[in-house]
C-alpha cells in the first residue's frame, strides 16, 4: 500500500535521551541514507550533543553505513 504522495516505507528515529521520534515518509529505501544525514543535522543542531550510538531493529543492513555517517 502506499500513500496519496507515493511513499511505500517509513523510518523511525527515536532520541533516546528525549524519547521524542521523527518519522520519515520514503518513495524508496534508496533513500534512506539521505534521511539519515538530514535527522543527524536537526538533532544535533537543536540538542548541541552528537550521535553516539546507532540502534537497528530489523535494518541491520543499515547500521554500518549510518554508523560510518556518526564516525
Amino acid at each position: 500500500m502506499q500513500t496519496r504522495g507515493g511513499e511505500k516505507y517509513y523510518i523511525i528515529f527515536i532520541v533516546d535521551c528525549t524519547r521524542y521520534y521523527y518519522t520519515y515518509l520514503l518513495k524508496s529505501k534508496h533513500v534512506t541514507l539521505k534521511m539519515f544525514r538530514h535527522y543527524k543535522n536537526e538533532v544535533e543542531n537543536q540538542l548541541d550533543k552528537k550521535i553516539k550510538v546507532i540502534k537497528s531493529y530489523r535494518g541491520g543492513e543499515y547500521k554500518t553505513l549510518l554508523g560510518e555517517i556518526c564516525s
